[in-house]
Parts: C-alpha cells; structure tokens; sequence
C-alpha cells in the first residue's frame, strides 16, 4: 500500500484527473435525470475517493494497487489530452464537432482502453480485468452518448 504522504498525493492527484475527466464528459449537453453517471455531488458522495472506488470495485489487493493505480492515472491522462486535442476542456463550452471528430475521439479513446487493459492484464485476475472492462465500457458508453448529442 502507499504511504501516507504518496497515498494523500495519489488520492488528490487522482481525484483532480478524474473529476475533470467527468466534468469534461458531463459537460456535454444533456438533462440531469438522463445521465447514468448522475450529478458530480452524487459520484463524489457515493465514491469519496476514486482510488478507493477503483480499489474497491475491481476488488485489489494493495500490491495490485501500487501497480494498477499508476496505469489508470496514464489512462486518464491521455484521455483528458485526446479531449483536449478537439477542443474539449473543462469549463469551457464543447465545441462543435463534425461526425469525423465524434468517430476519431471514439478509436482513439477504444485504443487507450485496449492499451491499458495491455498493461494491467499482467497485474489483474480474470475477474478483475472483466471489471475493469466493464467500467471502460461504461464510460466510454456515455462519452458516446455525449458526442451522439453534440
């Protein structure tokens, strides 16, 4: 497990990438009650901390964690740097985008979810990489829907 300064590092860093991840996604234009992901006050009340969230629903053990933690903040990374590449920020409106944009932020974001679970299968059992496909399918799901409504 971390130590308390590099667990309190991680836990800060990990909530910032992620929050603007979400931010970034649920920003696109959509009504509250249709969002499968909810409200950020609802994530953050039900996942306090993302890092536990993950620990907890992929069901790691702390030496998975030093492992796989570090590779899902690379996969947040790159994916906030895609969003980024077409104009999409926290904060700031989504730009319009062409049917070619929508489709290249879809492969691009389908190749970072291959070449992470390329990374972690070497550290998850079966059942956890299932897991975390399953999460990826999830938000990749509603990135889709955000894009489709755009």
């Amino acid at each position: 497990m971390f130590s308390d300064s590099q667990n309190s590092l991680w836990s800060n860093l990990s909530a910032a990438i992620l929050a603007i991840l979400l931010s970034t996604i649920l920003s696109f234009p959509s009504h509250a009650s249709d969002s499968k992901l909810g409200s950020m006050d609802d994530f953050w009340e039900k996942y306090d901390d993302i890092t536990d969230w993950i620990t907890i629903r992929l069901k790691l053990t702390p030496e998975q964690e030093d492992k796989v933690l570090p590779l899902l903040e690379k996969n947040f990374k790159v994916q906030m740097a895609i969003m980024e590449e077409y104009g999409i920020k926290p904060d700031t409106e989504v730009p319009k985008l062409t049917r070619e944009q929508k489709e290249e932020i879809d492969a691009k974001v389908i190749a970072v979810r291959a070449a992470t679970r390329a990374e972690v299968i070497k550290v998850l059992e079966k059942e956890q990489l299932q897991e975390l496909k399953e999460i990826q399918k999830e938000y990749h799901e509603e990135l889709r829907e955000r894009l489709a409504e755009n």
